[in-house]
């Protein structure tokens, strides 16, 4: 097994901040292996000043200060006595002043012409890989690999940072493809689409070649993946008295895009290419709540199934980097990325000058991870519904006016899915035809865009008893986004009425009382809708719940005549369907309607048909539930982590008490050991059914379940 394969505990080492002539690198590795760090991600060059070397470089200018010391040596040669692991952290894309000023050719350009720089001075400047700048920064890493005794190499953001309309890429997208470069965003514009396309191509390939210019039998190389499942933002953090600054992001791309999608980084093909999966997690940069970490691990358990995921997650408050976060978001952060099958990194911007009690908080977390060790590799997990996320209708439909988000859709309905303590993975187009039928139910939240194989996979999947939810305009259109007649209405027995879309700012459901799903919403309640939803008729299905009359204004009169079904339910001869007509995922998410909540999960376990293998029982919402099969255990974690902080930290825990896990076994279990905030537990096995009651659950309860 290479060594990148077992539970990682990272720490970066970032120097641009730091005082180089002065700074004890050995008494901070020392200080990282006390702490149970396994890893240093260390800075040979920076992003600011732009591509300086920490190290003498022939090829690169040193970094201001310097002064022929070598950090890269001094970290190595310190490391090496605790047997940690010492990565290169090359900064891949930006160039300094000198470097732009000699080249302004080679620097990436907005859609508008101008330069991507952190500031007026051209400190730093984004580098454009199709110029020549791309061999320029194959020279420096083939100077530090020839020199240095690493481990690996870590390509941060190896990315457009910017539209890119430099010459080099207009030239050569011309050249490929007959067409000039589109410089605006036009979302039903083909050659717009190919554009998109061909930035993934573009910087897949240049990856590529970092990959096999780097790596060595023994040597790790993984690049930066940033904020997958989140979108750029527009406006700037505000605060009070202090002038508002465009967020930095927004400089730098001008769109409200998803992070990977805005710097080319197509994340399935960097996770085939790299030998493991980096992703950032800085939630409050893209305000996310902190179960957002688990749903992108998730994700990254679909495109990378058999490689590690380092996260690189916040350690200090935003915007004060010298200002530890508190111990209860520091706790449940590690917690959840671990319980996600996820390896924790922390950086240290300041190494030199931190917020040690913060600190020291990391490095106790860091213990309680190595102690878990053993239970985090080689697992795969317990298999109950697959949530999918489809990056053609993200690509096509969720920057379109008057359309709610798929992706908004997808995180409503994780968020539901958690608070119901339902197994969940999430899947992509692409796994569906080899990895659909190890689940009991597909769930499509607005995932409108569909290929032709991707459907027929998914009636396969029906046809032998398979489960399906349904919402919005679910498998409306084919890959393209071009609407279809081969949807999936005949599966959710439905048909689509004409006029397509029908939107009252006040609208209501009424429930029915003759229905299959076990909720419990009251018949005649009326349940709002969120005011947008598919025309349907049912066409075999049975309706759950009927759109009434709007009004037309808020507070305007209501009408009290059902006008069309818009939760139906169907029984097949093998498999179940429920649909959905409103984008309820995305209303829950914005709004926290709890009904909403009861809708999804009623609607997934009853489409799945059975129950599920293992079920939490008398547990808040606030706790999630992963579990995974390894080796003759079962594993159950248990993370106090949903919790609706955006904008703040975390800053006290939840207790749940007397919590129930229920889990279904085939043979009778050798010995159930409990990890975290409990070590004991009362446990009976009767009728195939392990149960298991936990005195209390504060922070993170990893249950063992050893088989005989």
């Amino acid at each position: 097994m290479a060594w990148w394969q077992e539970p990682l505990r990272a720490v970066t080492l970032e120097f641009p901040a730091s005082d180089v002539a002065t700074i004890d690198v050995k008494a901070i590795v020392d200080e990282t292996a006390r702490g149970h760090v396994n890893l240093l991600c260390v800075f040979a060059t920076g992003y600011y000043p732009g591509g300086t070397a920490f190290y003498p470089s022939k090829t690169t200018l040193a970094y201001p200060g310097l002064n022929g010391r070598d950090l890269l040596q001094e970290t190595i040669d310190a490391a090496r006595g605790h047997g940690q692991k010492v990565i290169a952290y090359v900064a891949s894309i930006w160039g300094g002043r000198d470097l732009y000023v000699a080249h302004p050719d080679w620097a990436q350009r907005k859609a508008d012409g101008e330069i991507t720089s952190w500031d007026d001075d051209y400190t730093s400047v984004a580098m454009c890989p199709n110029s020549p700048y791309r061999a320029h920064l194959a020279d420096i890493v083939t100077e530090i690999g020839d020199r240095y005794d690493i481990d690996g190499f870590y390509f941060d953001e190896p990315s457009f940072q910017s539209w890119c309309s430099c010459r080099y890429c207009r030239e050569k997208y011309a050249a490929e493809h007959q067409m000039e470069l589109p410089l605006k965003e036009a979302w039903d514009d083909p050659n717009f689409q190919r554009f998109l396309d061909w930035r993934y191509a573009e910087i897949a390939a240049w990856r590529q070649e970092l990959y096999d210019l780097a790596k060595t039998e023994d040597r790790c190389v993984f690049f930066q993946g940033a904020f997958p499942l989140a979108c750029l933002q527009r406006e700037p953090m505000a605060l009070s008295g202090i002038a508002p600054r465009t967020s930095f992001y927004w400089q730098r791309f001008g769109v409200s895009w998803q992070v990977p999608m805005a710097h080319g980084d197509d994340m399935r093909r960097t996770a085939a290419i790299g030998d493991l999966v980096h992703i950032e997690l800085y939630r409050r940069s893209v305000n996310e709540p902190l179960w957002w970490y688990g749903v992108c691990l998730r994700y990254v358990r679909s495109i990378a199934v058999d490689k590690p995921c380092l996260v690189l997650g916040m350690m200090a408050q935003s915007p004060f980097d010298l200002y530890g976060l508190p111990e209860a978001e520091l706790r449940l952060s590690v917690a959840d990325v671990l319980a996600n099958s996820g390896a924790p990194l922390f950086a240290r911007y300041y190494p030199d000058r931190v917020d040690q009690e913060a600190w020291d908080r990391v490095y106790g977390l860091f213990a309680e991870a190595e102690a878990l060790a053993l239970f985090l590799g080689s697992r795969e997990s317990v298999k109950f519904a697959a949530l999918l996320y489809s990056p053609s209708t993200y690509r096509r439909f969720d920057h379109v006016d008057g359309k709610p988000s798929h992706l908004g859709e997808l995180k409503g309905f994780a968020k539901a899915l958690l608070q119901a303590h339902i197994l969940f993975d999430i899947l992509t187009e692409d796994d569906l035809a080899d990895r659909l039928a190890d689940y009991e139910v597909l769930i499509l939240p607005n995932a409108s865009c569909l290929s032709v194989e991707a459907k027929a996979a998914i009636r396969s999947f029906v046809a032998a008893g398979g489960g399906l939810v349904g919402s919005y305009e679910a498998a409306l259109h084919d890959e393209t986004g071009l609407p279809t007649e081969d949807n999936l209405g005949s599966l959710f027995g439905i048909a689509y009425a004409p006029g397509g879309q029908d939107y009252q700012a006040d609208s209501y459901m009424r429930m029915r009382s003759d229905h299959d799903l076990p909720i419990a919403i009251p018949a005649g309640k009326r349940v709002p809708t969120g005011g947008l939803q598919v025309k349907v008729q049912a066409a075999g299905a049975s309706p759950v719940a009927d759109l009434l009359g709007g009004a037309v204004v808020h507070y305007g009169p209501l009408g009290d005549e059902p006008i069309q079904p818009v939760a139906l339910t169907q029984r097949m001869e093998k498999g179940r369907a429920v649909y959905l007509a409103p984008s309820i995922g995305v209303r829950y998410l914005e709004l926290g309607v709890e009904d909403h909540r009861q809708l999804i999960a009623a609607a997934a376990t009853w489409a799945a048909g059975h129950r599920p293998p293992i079920r939490l029982l008398n547990a808040p919402r606030h706790l999630a539930m992963t579990a995974f099969r390894q080796n003759g255990r079962t594993l159950v974690h248990l993370v106090s982590s949903v919790r609706d902080e955006v904008m703040s930290p975390i800053a006290e825990l939840l207790p749940a008490r007397l919590v129930k896990l229920e889990i279904v076994l085939t043979v009778e279990p050798g010995d159930v050991k409990l990890f975290g905030d409990t070590t004991s537990a009362d446990w009976t096995f009767s009728d195939d059914i392990l149960t298991i009651v936990i005195s209390e659950v504060t922070a993170h309860v990893l249950v063992v379940v050893e088989e005989t």
